[in-house]
């Protein structure tokens, strides 16, 4: 804080000549010690703080037979997700929810219609529909040291009439193996016991009603 106030003091100053506005500067002044004025000169933090934390990675595949065509299952996990994805950072039903199926689209969330809320959960980086899509965020973990890519294959099966759904999940930052396996979990979840439920049931379309495979939530 007092680095801060020395600072504002110093670009309150307009070629040698002080600028004051409602006492500001005189304020700002008496917090600034000789002390102070020594260790910014030579170059320290008069609090340092840090919290250091070990480096971990971990990578993991998970996979998902899915009762549709490829084309079917791309459509349905991608564009409006919020008829199947049930985790968001916002306590109420958001008024969107949206994987963008373009390279330099965004997994966004938005809080509340009309306006600017809300929260990035990844990039897309990659999209080959119906087959492929990658995405770089740390999703429900934003606000913390992580990198997380995550990849989704599509392959067909059964002549087309049935979808492999390959998630290949590579995580690193301030990982230990209880995160890993919540990721892991999680991605289970969504795909398995959200995604898979949804597009057999024929939810995805008429994606606007109830589904009948999450009737008990």
């Amino acid at each position: 804080m007092i680095l801060l106030a020395a600072l504002a003091l110093q670009s309150a100053t307009v070629s040698g000549s002080p600028i004051v506005v409602d006492g500001v500067r005189e304020q700002l002044a008496s917090q600034i010690t000789p002390e102070v004025v020594a260790q910014i000169a030579a170059g320290a933090d008069p609090q340092p703080v840090t919290i250091p934390f070990e480096v971990n990675g971990f990578r993991t595949r998970i996979e998902v037979m899915i009762d549709a065509p490829r084309a079917e299952v791309f459509e349905a996990a991608t564009g409006d997700v919020s008829p199947w994805w049930d985790h968001t950072f916002w306590p109420e039903r958001p008024a969107e929810l949206v994987i963008e199926p373009i390279f330099g689209g965004v997994f966004y969330e938005r809080f509340e219609d009309g306006k600017d809320d809300g929260v990035i959960h990844a990039s897309v980086t990659g999209v080959m529909p119906p087959q492929m899509l990658r995405m770089d965020g740390p999703l429900g973990l934003a606000g913390r040291g992580y990198q997380l890519v995550t990849t989704w294959t599509l392959e067909e099966a059964d002549d087309g009439a049935a979808t492999q759904f390959i998630i290949d999940l590579s995580m690193i930052g301030e990982v230990d193996a209880a995160l890993a396996g919540t990721v892991r979990r999680v991605w289970v979840h969504f795909i398995n016991d959200r995604l898979k439920p949804y597009v057999e049931a024929g939810c995805h379309l008429e994606p606007e009603a109830s589904c009948a495979a999450f009737a008990e939530d």
